[in-house]
């Protein structure tokens, strides 16, 4: 596998600016922009199809790539696609092409093509998955379209290097996310034992935050913070962040 210097350069800084990211709902926002400036291509989407037919959401970068009844129609015929049937054959979330299954003669021939595809237009297209969010029968893909040309094997390294830190960000922003709605939803029971700095303390560290990061926004030292948490952990009776997380919210 070759990865060009820029490549990885551009790589670092899309990963580097999802590291605050707390909510899933963002990230599609942030990712398709990013992954546009590192590899050519005139349009991207983010996609979430369901185990029901016609269950489909499609977030386009930029936002006018598709019509809706474009849309509308790939998620009629998403059933087609070679890298959607591919996905739920194998589980297999590394990047593929279109061309890696079927000829451009082909291609045309699907209603895919004829009433969705033809329109935006897509000829060429590369695609890998993310893991779902809850039950893991969605199908989540972002996919990188062109016209004129097709995809390079370069161009699947770089998206091969990139899938595992965005597939860390996606969960990270997920977990933070429920982190979040724990807490918002915890009674002032089980908050009761806590002081108002620890409670502070809890959240962010709930967000995610390193000591560093908490210690800055507090405006004291990491080892204050880190004392602060042992406190917290020995008042819930739990040994982690993670954990006390989960027993607030138990004690909703």
């Amino acid at each position: 596998m070759y990865v060009p210097l820029t490549g990885l350069q551009c790589a670092v800084r899309l990963v580097d600016s999802l590291t605050e990211l707390d909510d899933p709902a963002g990230f599609a926002e942030l990712v398709l922009p990013g992954l546009a400036r590192m590899i050519g291509c005139d349009s991207l989407s983010f996609t979430v199809i369901g185990a029901k037919p016609g269950q489909v959401s499609v977030r386009c970068h930029p936002d006018s790539a598709a019509p809706a009844r474009c849309v509308t129609a790939f998620a009629a015929y998403a059933h087609e696609h070679p890298l959607v049937r591919h996905y739920r054959q194998t589980g297999d979330g590394r990047p593929v092409m279109i061309s890696d299954f079927l000829s451009r003669q082909s291609f045309h021939r699907l209603s895919l093509y004829a009433e969705s595809f033809r329109h935006i237009p897509v000829e060429y297209q590369i695609a890998f998955g993310l893991p779902g969010a809850a039950s893991g029968r969605d199908i989540i893909g972002i996919a990188l379209n062109r016209a004129a040309s097709d995809f390079t094997e370069d161009d699947r390294d770089l998206l091969s290097v990139l899938r595992f830190p965005l597939i860390a960000a996606l969960q990270r922003a997920r977990k933070r996310r429920l982190a979040r709605e724990g807490l918002a939803a915890a009674s002032s029971g089980a908050l009761a034992g806590l002081t108002d700095c620890e409670v502070r303390i809890l959240r962010l560290a709930a967000l995610g935050r390193t000591n560093s990061a908490i210690a800055h926004a507090l405006d004291v030292s990491p080892r204050t913070v880190a004392k602060h948490l042992e406190h917290i952990y020995r008042k819930l009776d739990v040994t982690s962040r993670a954990s006390a997380v989960a027993a607030l919210s138990r004690r909703s």
